[in-house]
């Protein structure tokens, strides 16, 4: 089980496309504890994810919270796989020493040259500047650490242009997140614009891979393996989210991040465990995609089909946005044309990535080894 652990719902920066709810709340040692606990539970190896807000501003209890989990290691040979997501703005070589040293992997959001549009200080300034030295330190000790940017109607049109920023200062695993929410008045001249960014990601992606350059870009790498697998691709990413629980700072659990704070979707605390019924009629929710959806040619490659979940007059139900449909629909056949294409042409490093079950392994080891 990987356990999402929501430390605090503060932040330093108010980024105008965050769904986290904000307040003062923040998790106790205790909670944390029963957290990890909880996480072990009927398996051999657990993963602990530390989010926020900003969870560098509860950095003792990160310490505190690995410590706990190291100790616990030690005694029973359990494995813990830690990972973390910021903003950066609070990280320092101290941190990184102690992140190399358990093996606790950083997830990075910048929007590249449009930082300053989207995440700015709780006072209005920009950030763009102050996180120039923190990408080049964190990527001293994590040369595989991962870039994570949102793409926000108000930014589409610089989505390669951020991209190709991350890809220069050093990422190679680079991930988009689309901001689908109703304030992100998505047109569909933002739609059209945003096809041409991924068309011009395509090239890109293209052309760094017949380089032999590593590249990951999440979009497009998710797709062409969602191609790969077929019918089991929705089994396996419904499957990972069952296992992939949020917990609150007071304690409580839901299904996952997006959950949080509403409380027809609690499935328990970290104290009296999870109310696995409650927690499968969601999942079995989650299994039957929208009346629109049922028929679609990509339903089981849509990222949004399945467990895109909303309460509605107390009650759960699928739901999925016109925006979220759109999306799939025009990422879904450009990265078609790229596997296509590098298959046909047996790209070594496009076989390699996508059909050699130990790939992520190997190209872990190798960053790590530099």
């Amino acid at each position: 089980m990987q356990l999402t652990l929501h430390l605090t719902n503060d932040c330093n920066l108010n980024c105008k496309y965050c769904f986290v709810p904000r307040g003062p709340e923040r998790m106790s040692k205790e909670v944390a504890f029963k957290a990890v606990e909880l996480g072990m539970q009927n398996t051999n190896a657990s993963g602990l994810l530390f989010y926020g807000g900003e969870p560098l501003l509860e950095k003792k209890l990160i310490y505190d919270t690995v410590e706990y989990a190291e100790n616990i290691k030690q005694n029973t040979k359990h494995t813990f796989i830690y990972k973390m997501t910021t903003n950066g703005t609070l990280l320092d070589e101290e941190f990184l020493k102690f992140a190399e040293k358990v093996n606790l992997t950083i997830g990075f959001s910048h929007d590249g040259q449009v930082q300053d549009k989207c995440r700015l200080t709780n006072e209005g300034s920009g950030t763009f500047e102050m996180l120039n030295d923190k990408i080049a330190i964190l990527l001293k000790y994590q040369p595989y650490a991962i870039g994570l940017s949102v793409i926000d109607s108000t930014t589409v049109q610089n989505t390669t242009e951020t991209v190709k920023f991350l890809f220069n200062k050093g990422f190679k695993y680079i991930t988009l997140n689309l901001n689908y929410g109703k304030e992100a008045n998505w047109t569909r001249e933002h739609l059209k614009i945003l096809e041409n960014e991924y068309k011009k990601l395509a090239e890109l992606y293209i052309q760094k891979t017949k380089a032999e350059e590593k590249f990951y870009l999440g979009p497009i790498d998710i797709k062409i393996v969602s191609l790969l697998k077929g019918e089991d691709n929705i089994t396996d990413r419904r499957q990972m989210a069952l296992n992939q629980p949020s917990v609150a700072p007071d304690g409580t659990i839901y299904p996952g991040s997006r959950y949080l704070n509403n409380p027809i979707f609690e499935i328990g605390n970290v104290f009296t465990g999870i109310n696995t019924e409650k927690q499968n009629q969601i999942f079995e929710k989650g299994s039957t995609p929208p009346e629109p959806c049922r028929e679609c040619a990509i339903r089981t490659r849509c990222n949004y089909a399945y467990d895109t979940l909303i309460s509605q007059n107390n009650e759960i139900i699928p739901d999925i946005s016109p925006v979220q449909c759109a999306h799939e629909q025009l990422l879904t056949p450009i990265a078609d044309k790229i596997a296509e294409q590098l298959y046909k042409e047996q790209n070594a490093l496009f076989i390699h990535k996508h059909y050699n079950d130990l790939y992520s392994i190997l190209s872990l080891i190798e960053d790590r080894a530099k």
